[in-house]
């Protein structure tokens, strides 16, 4: 199937792994969805909306923009102003500089510098805009519509995860979707939280403790398999680009999702 495309380029997105995470957001009944580490939101604006959902995330720029995406005004201006903006290095310089003054700034400054930097890494951005193979400008005012659509009647929080996978709940089944900074990735040149080895044991300590049903994607290493033993291993592959360079081969993902329920075997993961 064709899955709707969030509005955001973010490093570690899932758009390319949406297949092979399907089956464990449709394993499982829900009238209740949250997402802890949003990020760039692939999952969220792929799978169908439940009747309660709850994205967050502590990076306090990006949340601001999904606000301003979903405020009907604030959007609509948003969309204006990036319709008359072009993808340069200079323009990319001086989006750096830019002072934000309020919502309408923060996210003008955050998305177009997201759409035009390597990878949409807005942490020290580095230009890295492709004629051939990144969405002009003329483009983007589409996808924030898009996004715009998708994120109605969504409660948006910027919070540390542990309060958004431990609140309690009034609806009668919860999934969480956690996607959080891998444990060997780059932080320092990916995020503007850094998410260090504290932090992902107070992670597997607090999903230890949760009644709600979770999936979570990690990179498969020996660390991660001994914090989460006794918990349900799939092993995934697929291919994917953080370099945007035309012609240029794509690399091979192997990640980890690991869930407190099981789901049935297929040809898409490896269960372990």
């Amino acid at each position: 199937m064709a899955f709707s495309k969030g509005p955001f380029r973010y490093p570690g997105g899932k758009f390319y792994a949406l297949k092979y995470l399907e089956p464990f957001w449709l394993t499982v009944l829900h009238d209740e969805y949250r997402e802890p580490f949003v990020g760039g939101g692939s999952v969220f604006f792929a799978k169908p909306k439940a009747k309660f959902n709850w994205i967050n995330d502590i990076d306090s720029d990006l949340i601001t923009t999904y606000r301003a995406i979903q405020d009907p005004v604030l959007s609509g201006k948003l969309i204006n102003f990036l319709g008359k903006e072009t993808a340069t290095k200079k323009r990319h310089a001086e989006m750096k500089q830019m002072p934000v003054r309020d919502k309408l700034s923060t996210a003008l400054r955050y998305y177009y510098l997201n759409r035009t930097s390597y990878s949409g890494i807005t942490n020290k951005p580095a230009w890295g805009y492709r004629e051939d193979k990144s969405s002009p400008p003329a483009n983007w005012g589409k996808r924030i519509l898009e996004a715009r659509g998708g994120l109605q009647e969504t409660k948006i929080t910027c919070l540390d995860f542990e309060r958004v996978i431990s609140a309690e709940s009034t609806n009668t089944s919860v999934l969480i979707y956690l996607d959080p900074p891998y444990y060997q990735a780059d932080q320092k040149r990916a995020y503007t939280h850094s998410f260090l080895g504290g932090d992902h044991i107070r992670l597997a300590k607090v999903l230890k403790k949760t009644k709600f049903k979770f999936f979570l994607s990690y990179d498969d290493n020996q660390f991660i398999r001994q914090l989460y033993n006794g918990f349900n291993f799939y092993r995934l592959k697929w291919f994917y680009n953080t370099a945007n360079l035309k012609n240029k081969k794509r690399n091979q993902g192997h990640e980890l999702v690991i869930t407190n329920y099981r789901i049935g075997s297929g040809n898409l993961f490896e269960t372990l």
